[in-house]
């Protein structure tokens, strides 16, 4: 019977690490190409962290990637586009794009889990190999016919 039981708490204590980790990613969404300098969101307040003590606690973003596109501004707290972000070299041929990152602060230290996604503002016009296609298409063609 005891196996049985340290089983299950061991279980259950998974579960509960598990989705504690799960919930704990704050999301935010943004268009892609914003000015630098564009505010993202009040990270202090959304985290509960006191914007007094970001300078003496240390507080960064590290980003889970090549660029570091955002930044925390230490004295009020926000989240802010440090270089433009270009959807379609960041995530070529994806139906979704995020850029993961970390926000880090000392004394106690913390991770906070954030999760970006970027939204297409579909800034590519599309291109055809013509300026003009002529197609002859049948009246009796049936409703949702398709033609290449």
């Amino acid at each position: 019977v005891v196996p049985q039981l340290n089983r299950y708490v061991s279980t259950i204590l998974l579960f509960i690490t598990t989705f504690n980790y799960i919930s704990a990613v704050t999301h935010y969404s943004v268009p892609e190409e914003l000015e630098e300098g564009s505010v993202v969101a009040n990270l202090a307040g959304d985290l509960g962290l006191d914007v007094k003590t970001l300078v003496d606690r240390k507080m960064r973003i590290d980003i889970i990637a090549n660029k570091k596109y955002l930044d925390v501004n230490k004295e009020t707290g926000e989240l802010y586009i440090v270089e433009r972000i270009d959807r379609e070299s960041l995530c070529p041929a994806k139906t979704s794009c995020y850029l993961k990152m970390e926000a880090i602060i000392e004394n106690p230290k913390r991770i906070f889990y954030i999760e970006l996604e970027i939204m297409d503002i579909n800034d590519n016009a599309p291109h055809f190999r013509r300026d003009t296609i002529d197609l002859d298409i049948s009246e009796a063609t049936q409703a949702g016919e398709r033609f290449s």
